[in-house]
């Protein structure tokens, strides 16, 4: 799969000098929830924290995913001294196979598990032989001159995730990634307080904080309460049950894996990410299960008692071609609904997926399932800190500099509020949007550049696509709306002049009686133009097209108040 590019680029920043020894600028993540990347720059080495990808919207029709725009960075690739990933969810690590190689492969580091995740999407580029990957431990301190980076223990919905720190000698740069504080987390250790507290106590120049919850008050859930819920629904299930959730979500697959060893069910894994991600975590100890416990779905699944079986899928988002949602059509290959099989939806709908969710829940319901969603039960947690997470952050670490990250303009302004409440002066707290730069001088002072990136979105579209995404959005949007219109004309390769009528060929603007009447009279507009464009001297192709479209876009905007595509073909004899 190739990046399309959406908007031309300006040049990138100036070379930073010994006045502004510390210059921080986001790439992604600072607008929108996904496409994380932020770019580090100490006098003369560069630190990339993070290469996410951001999964589209309903408006962006047919794109896979988007990644950062990293052509700041063009020139300056030999200045880059790491990339540092604070975990291993896709928003953070998905767009390395894209951008790595633009970047001349520099060295990657990351927690064991988080390493293996990066490999899996470098190998499956056949790029794994090309790049330096580095596993980091936590409380290790990795020298890059006179820069030192520090992985510090996070928890978050994913096992190994990690805060990171830049000691840097004008001062300390810290990341919290993804983060919340969770006393109770399942399968892996709470957060270091400690050396958080540690690192207040010597003094953080900056903070840059995770802000997608700093909207909603008190603390987040911790995980041991939806353990307690899905141990009581497998327990309560009289027939086979089906739980979708993330594949990422290690923790929450290991709680379900833990209650089906209880209850004597095996368990059976549907879906390429739950099957890679299941695996990997195995392979490295981060998920535990006896030896035949989990299976791949397929025919000997029937074999077994119903109260026996344990189904693990993905499609918890209502993806349509997930196995959840195949279910839900009974288009699954292995897995049609039975009488009193239980559904189980443990996790919450991401915004814009909400009518898809729907949707499933319905179509399980029609096929005759029990289905249970977090809307009436506890069966999911954020890994995002709420409010009073993101308080004792900020309390451990007492940062002389806020930086509100990861998320939605909303979010961020709670987030700056939760500061302001803190004591902070708005001169300590910086809001920034994707491509803003702040600058740090030596003695610890904060501004924002006048400067900023000028950037657009790279989408990544199918294989072997190349173009300018924003005309390929604009494209899709016009044809899902108002249709296409192709016109084909014969004309003499010297004088240009027709041979015979065009031909018309519409789909998606006009059906029924009106179809004949209409593309008569467009063959006779589109040919009029033409025709008048040819005669004025406009022999240029390019010219005679643009003619024929301006004439036919007006037709149709007049007579069926519609603003199809036209694409006119000149075929020369």
């Amino acid at each position: 799969m190739q990046p399309q590019q959406q908007a031309k680029q300006q040049p990138a920043p100036a070379t930073t000098t010994t006045r502004v020894p510390i210059r921080l600028y986001p790439l992604g993540g600072f607008e929108q929830i996904g496409r994380n990347c932020l770019v580090v720059e100490v006098d003369n080495d560069i630190f990339l924290i993070d290469l996410g990808l951001q999964f589209p919207d309903e408006e962006m029709l047919g794109i896979d995913y988007l990644v950062p725009d990293i052509s700041s960075l063009k020139g300056k690739e030999n200045r880059i001294k790491a990339i540092l990933f604070t975990h291993g969810h896709l928003d953070h690590i998905g767009a390395v196979q894209h951008l790595l190689p633009t970047l001349h492969y520099p060295p990657c580091y990351g927690t064991k598990l988080t390493m293996a995740f990066v490999r899996k999407r470098l190998d499956e580029e056949g790029l794994t032989s090309k790049a330096q990957l580095h596993n980091a431990t936590y409380g290790e301190r990795i020298r890059f001159g006179k820069i030192e980076v520090e992985f510090l223990k996070v928890t978050h919905s994913i096992p190994d995730s990690a805060a990171i720190a830049i000691h840097t000698p004008y001062g300390t740069i810290f990341h919290t990634g993804d983060f919340k504080f969770d006393l109770t987390p399942q399968n892996e250790p709470p957060a270091d307080f400690q050396r958080l507290a540690e690192l207040g106590k010597k003094g953080v120049l900056v903070a840059l904080v995770d802000s997608t919850n700093a909207t909603k008050p008190g603390s987040s859930l911790s995980e041991r309460e939806i353990s307690e819920t899905l141990f009581g629904l497998v327990r309560d299930a009289k027939g086979r049950i089906i739980i979708s959730t993330f594949s990422s979500l290690l923790n929450r697959l290991q709680q379900v894996i833990d209650h089906a060893k209880h209850f004597d069910r095996k368990v059976f894994i549907s879906g390429r990410s739950m099957e890679t991600n299941i695996e990997i975590a195995q392979q490295l100890g981060y998920l535990k299960a006896p030896r035949g416990l989990i299976r791949k779905v397929g025919p000997g699944m029937e074999k077994l008692p119903d109260r026996e079986v344990m189904i693990l899928t993905t499609g918890s988002q209502g993806e349509e071609m997930a196995g959840l949602a195949r279910i839900g059509l009974g288009t699954h290959r292995n897995i049609s609904v039975k009488p009193g099989d239980t559904v189980v939806l443990s996790s919450n709908p991401i915004i814009g997926n909400e009518r898809a969710v729907a949707k499933v829940i319905n179509n399980l319901h029609t096929q005759g399932a029990i289905v249970k969603t977090s809307q009436e039960l506890a069966l999911h947690t954020t890994g995002h800190g709420h409010r009073d997470d993101i308080l004792l952050m900020h309390r451990l670490v007492r940062p002389k500099h806020i930086i509100p990250e990861h998320g939605e303009p909303h979010m961020r302004s709670a987030h700056a509020d939760i500061a302001r409440s803190m004591g902070y002066a708005d001169s300590q707290i910086h809001l920034m949007n994707n491509g803003e730069i702040i600058e740090f001088d030596a003695q610890g002072n904060a501004r924002k550049s006048k400067q900023k990136l000028m950037f657009g979105d790279i989408i990544i579209d199918g294989k072997g696509s190349a173009g300018e995404g924003q005309r390929v959005m604009a494209d899709r949007k016009t044809m899902s709306t108002n249709g296409a219109i192709v016109v084909v004309f014969r004309a003499y390769t010297d004088s240009k002049r027709l041979v015979g009528d065009p031909d018309i060929l519409a789909r998606g603007l006009i059906y029924g009686s009106e179809q004949q009447e209409i593309t008569a009279a467009a063959v006779q507009v589109a040919k009029k133009a033409y025709e008048e464009a040819l005669g004025r001297g406009e022999n240029d192709r390019k010219a005679l097209k643009r003619a024929v479209n301006g004439a036919l876009y007006r037709y149709f905007d007049r007579k069926l108040d519609r603003e199809p595509m036209v694409i006119p073909i000149i075929v020369e004899v």
